[in-house]
């Protein structure tokens, strides 16, 4: 599974993430201070610190704390969960330019051609707005342009690109999770990218989540096209009742109205729904998460070709990981998409104080 500075740890994380615990008496000693770029700030952990509180202090909003996170993948440990007291992290500048970084050369017009699908409102990995349609979309083109293929890439409705995936409209799609009743139509690439899928409610209605059967009695809002399979067996018993409506923003307004209970996505997209609504203040996140999941390519047994295809991507997604071309992509997006959030924030805190 992939495990670079940049998927594992960068997801692996919730709203309010590794609260500083006492150093482990393991022998290891806290790291040296780690260098920095001009532009960037260190800051040492203290006791009752957490990477949202830091965030909140340098950037003014605690929803900000992956670039933290991802800046010292190597010095928070247990996946994200926990920072030391002395330990020194690098701050990165929100403001810096990202980094220009082109892969695709020109490429020859007798490869075969990829009719892929993928879905729109999922920032940072999918959207026809985005750069380079998304940090997702740019992997896969990426990857496929290096395997012989030029690309062909459609953004429709989720539910829609699914079914004609599954019947062989399209050579692929992305990116989906896992689940048993999509196998029987798909294959599934290697995991390119994991996730985390927590749960959202409204601020000053606590909830006491642990674990799935803590939602029963619940509306839960998950957009419609999502995965359901960790739901599926509550919703349809009753147990669970599930509002699904077309984007993530609609689940968190809902939410904020108090027309839903809770709103369950993954914490990189629903983090930055929520900056960018203005929620900060107004939506809280359990801290344990629902699962962490990885994402991945599919492609239609329909197509005898498929399995073939898919190896040559894997393959080439494999070499992009070990030449850094993977992680590149991957800092490129997140330094966009923090960087918007930032601008949406700060814009929406002058118009606040005219």
């Amino acid at each position: 599974m992939l495990r670079t500075v940049f998927t594992g740890a960068i997801l692996s994380l919730m709203l309010s993430p590794a609260f500083a615990q006492p150093a482990p008496d393991d022998g290891v000693a806290v790291a040296d201070a780690p260098a920095t770029t001009p532009g960037e700030r260190t800051y040492v952990v203290k006791k009752g610190d957490s990477l949202s509180r830091i965030a909140r202090k340098f950037y003014g909003n605690s929803v900000l704390w992956q670039p933290i996170l991802t800046a010292n993948a190597d010095r928070v440990k247990a996946k994200g969960r926990l920072i030391f007291p002395g330990t020194t992290l690098v701050i990165p500048d929100l403001n810096a330019e990202p980094e220009t970084f082109v892969v695709n050369a020109t490429a020859p017009t007798d490869r075969p051609m990829m009719a892929v699908v993928t879905g729109n409102d999922y920032a940072p990995f999918t959207d026809k707005g985005l750069p380079q349609g998304g940090l997702f979309t740019d992997l896969v083109r990426v990857a496929m342009d290096r395997a012989g293929f030029d690309t062909e890439i459609e953004f429709l409705p989720w539910d829609y690109a699914m079914r004609a995936t599954r019947k062989g409209t399209f050579k692929a799609s992305f990116p989906w999770y896992d689940t048993t009743d999509r196998r029987e139509d798909l294959w599934y690439s290697r995991p390119v990218y994991e996730v985390l899928v927590v749960v959202y409610h409204k601020a000053g209605a606590p909830l006491e989540f642990a674990g799935i059967d803590d939602l029963d009695g619940l509306n839960l809002c998950r957009p419609e096209g999502y995965f359901d399979d960790d739901i599926r067996a509550k919703v349809e018993a009753g147990s669970i009742v599930r509002t699904a409506p077309d984007t993530p923003a609609d689940c968190f307004e809902a939410l904020v109205k108090g027309d839903v209970d809770v709103v369950s996505l993954s914490a990189m997209v629903g983090n930055g729904e929520i900056i960018k609504l203005g929620f900060e203040n107004d939506i809280e996140v359990a801290e344990t998460p629902l699962a962490i999941r990885p994402l991945h390519v599919v492609y239609p047994k329909f197509d005898a070709r498929s399995r073939g295809t898919m190896g040559k991507v894997n393959v080439a997604l494999t070499a992009m990981e070990k030449d850094g071309t993977m992680a590149r992509i991957i800092e490129k997006h997140l330094r966009t998409h923090f960087d918007g959030l930032k601008k949406a924030r700060d814009s929406r805190t002058l118009a606040s104080t005219e």
